[in-house]
């Protein structure tokens, strides 16, 4: 089971939104068997799935966890067959504990591209990079054609690998969070869904390259 962790230090980056519509994306793949999960106290996920399961559609899964039970919960859903598992965070990267950054495989930091954002995350990085587990930036909350776009992009070039996909603002994002749902149930043709596709594969690949680079650095060790 391969464990993505969505974290940033400031509140309204998209995280909860691109947790659940990330794994919507990665079920659609057929890449199952995919979980959600939430340590955010608002549990926002937890609720997107209560109002998923009122409307009668059955994937992503969602598991309760608590930061106490970690390793346990890890190695029973790993035992139970899940593929992967997305959890969502709190908005502030240092109410998290440092053992869930260690525990995962990939860390996305969704961020919109503002001064704003940049600004914040300066407070959250440093313990993302303490945990020495790999990371990428998803640009989220992107609107067309603004200066920042790009601009925030090559910023974070200097400091990890931003994922080539960007997720754009749009309405159906919102509308279909509220009820349990993503883009990729109601319009699994549209544009959206084709953007969640694409950004699905860019963290495939990224978590293929993290694994080939600890098998090669552990054939140079030997």
């Amino acid at each position: 089971m391969k464990t993505i962790v969505i974290a940033n230090q400031k509140g309204g980056s998209g995280k909860s939104t691109l947790t659940v519509h990330l794994a919507a994306a990665a079920e659609a793949a057929g890449d199952g068997p995919v979980v959600i999960t939430d340590t955010d106290p608002q549990g926002t996920a937890g609720d997107w799935f209560n109002q998923r399961k009122k409307a009668g559609l059955a994937t992503p899964r969602y598991a309760p966890l608590a930061l106490s039970e970690l390793a346990t919960k890890l190695k029973a859903l790993d035992a139970a067959g899940a593929a992967y598992l997305f959890i969502d965070t709190a908005p502030s990267v240092g109410a998290v504990n440092a053992e869930l950054f260690a525990a995962a495989d990939l860390i996305l930091v969704p961020l919109n591209p503002t001064p704003a954002d940049l600004r914040a995350l300066v407070k959250g990085l440093p313990l993302i990079k303490k945990s020495a587990t790999p990371f990428s930036f998803v640009l989220a909350r992107v609107r067309p054609n603004l200066r920042n776009n790009d601009g925030t992009a090559m910023a974070l070039d200097a400091l990890g690998l931003v994922l080539p996909t960007r997720m754009h603002e749009r309405v159906i994002y919102a509308e279909t969070f509220a009820h349990g749902k993503t883009a990729v149930d109601i319009d699994p043709s549209g544009v959206a869904a084709t953007e969640l596709a694409s950004l699905w594969q860019s963290v495939k690949h990224r978590l293929n390259e993290n694994e080939k680079m600890v098998i090669l650095e552990s054939e140079k060790a030997a």
